[in-house]
């Protein structure tokens, strides 16, 4: 709380003390920072055919397709489960979520 009224104090300040044409200039020498926080999610992926378990890290926000790209598997050739109810792909993850994947092959 002791930060806001100091940065206006100074804007004031520097208002007062320079000439518009170099307070245009002193604000192009000023950029803005941002900070992006990027969460990672813990997931575990149980593939059933091979028997497989993996834990996989993603970005906040992923979604079931993200894991499938990144364990490179298609979603036509696939079910994923959580919590025994299959979900879809643009289902979003959260983190520590327990997937199981099964792979599904049919022909005559």
């Amino acid at each position: 709380m002791v930060q806001a009224p100091a940065v206006f104090e100074t804007a004031a300040l520097v208002r007062a003390w320079l000439p518009q044409q170099q307070i245009k200039s002193f604000k192009s020498l000023i950029k803005p920072f941002f900070i992006c926080i990027s969460i990672q999610l813990k997931i575990t992926a149980k593939i059933l055919r091979t028997n497989n378990t993996k834990k996989i890290d993603l970005k906040s926000g992923a979604t079931v397709n993200n894991l499938l790209e990144k364990l490179k598997l298609k979603p036509d050739t696939l079910i994923v489960m959580k919590d025994n109810s299959p979900i879809p792909i643009d289902d979003k993850l959260d983190d520590g979520d327990e997937l199981t994947i099964i792979l599904v092959s049919s022909g005559g």
